[in-house]
């Protein structure tokens, strides 16, 4: 399967990945007061070609490394690069102070799991991909879109924008855009469902098994 079938407009999960800056449905994607280029845009920038350049390098050698080995690859970076903390509270929501601490630490590693399954999974062989960055834009409260695309040949390209904030470790992505569509809102509500009816224990099932389904496909 090529890496340009990523499903990024229908399956995949950055379309999956509804970041349609419909993100947190705040306010707080409106961008700022417009201003030079500073030196935070460039280190946020860092962060997204950083994480560009790591796919590349696994989709390069796909084959070779095989969906583990690519899963190996993937999982140190998206956890430093990812604030996936952040992103786990913004997806559970309300819930997100209903569940334990305990609860809340299993969350953020399972969801790290996924997140990094569905990258090994996607990312999965090499035909000349490249990404260009479309420079950024300032939003309110501090954060940054990084917009850039992904030039695939003999296809057009698929935009992938990413929304990222700073915290205590500097720049981390806390939402990926790809051609409008943002996974994190989706899952907010497809998640809030799933607890409706099967409690957050069943949500756990239900992550779980779609890495089982991920890893088994992708083998």
């Amino acid at each position: 399967m090529r890496p340009t079938d990523l499903r990024l407009k229908s399956k995949w999960v950055w379309k999956s990945i509804s970041l349609t800056l419909l993100f947190l449905s705040l306010p707080t994607l409106q961008p700022a007061t417009a201003e030079e280029p500073s030196a935070k845009d460039g280190a946020a920038n860092l962060v997204v070609s950083g994480f560009h350049e790591h796919l590349i390098e696994v989709m390069q050698s796909a084959e070779t490394l095989g969906f583990q080995g690519r899963f190996e690859k993937l999982q140190p970076i998206i956890t430093q690069l990812f604030d996936t903390p952040t992103i786990a509270r913004v997806i559970l929501s309300r819930y997100w102070k209903e569940i334990s601490d305990q609860q809340k630490s299993d969350f953020i590693v399972l969801f790290n799991h996924l997140s990094t399954a569905t990258y090994a999974s996607r990312f999965d062989s090499y035909s000349g991909e490249s990404f260009t960055d479309l420079g950024s834009e300032e939003l309110n409260k501090g954060r940054l879109l990084v917009k850039t695309e992904l030039q695939r040949p003999d296809e057009d390209p698929v935009r992938m924008d990413y929304l990222l904030q700073k915290n205590d470790d500097g720049w981390r992505i806390i939402s990926v855009i790809a051609d409008g569509v943002n996974d994190l809102s989706l899952k907010r509500a497809e998640y809030a469902t799933i607890i409706r009816e099967k409690g957050f224990d069943g949500l756990i099932g239900d992550i779980r098994e779609k890495i089982r389904e991920t890893e088994t496909t992708s083998e």
